[in-house]
């Protein structure tokens, strides 16, 4: 174990802070300048008012986990030396995202894993899996508008 493994947090104190961890989550209301915004920056051919382009569902899980992540990186035990990268993406839209309407995340955390690199350095995966609720369906919804699934990374330095 050279020094720096020392102080890195242990998988399975990882896994007990992390694993299948309810996260506060949130509720946010896509507005239509913020749409409108969104369309212009990611130069939407199609300007529809009513529906927010599918990216939206990014925004808002990234937004509405009920943390940031800077709180993400502390729960994961990030030091100085780590860097945390954006592993992979998940978006499965059932229905479209709408313009000012306000939506409720339900956040939650894990699995956790760990694996070796080729060099010997260890990277942690963390996964955050948030869903998506448009709150004009009522305070019992059925299906999500969709769900979100982010991979983070944590990239341990020697």
């Amino acid at each position: 174990m050279t020094e720096s493994d020392a102080d890195l947090i242990d998988v399975e104190v990882l896994r007990t802070a992390l694993d299948g961890r309810e996260l506060p989550g949130g509720e946010l209301t896509v507005e239509a300048y913020e749409s409108a915004l969104a369309d212009y920056a990611l130069l939407a051919p199609d300007v529809d008012t009513e529906h927010a382009h599918p990216l939206w569902l990014l925004v808002l899980a990234l937004r509405g986990m009920g943390i940031s992540v800077d709180e993400l990186c502390r729960l994961a035990g990030q030091r100085a030396q780590d860097t945390l990268l954006f592993g992979n993406c998940e978006i499965a839209q059932r229905r479209p995202v709408r313009v000012g309407h306000r939506f409720r995340m339900t956040a939650s955390a894990g699995p956790v894993a760990r694996k070796e690199s080729r060099g010997g350095g260890h990277l942690d995966f963390v996964t955050v899996r948030v869903e998506v609720h448009d709150t004009a369906d009522g305070p019992h919804p059925g299906d999500p508008v969709g769900t979100v699934t982010n991979g983070f990374i944590f990239k341990r330095g020697a």
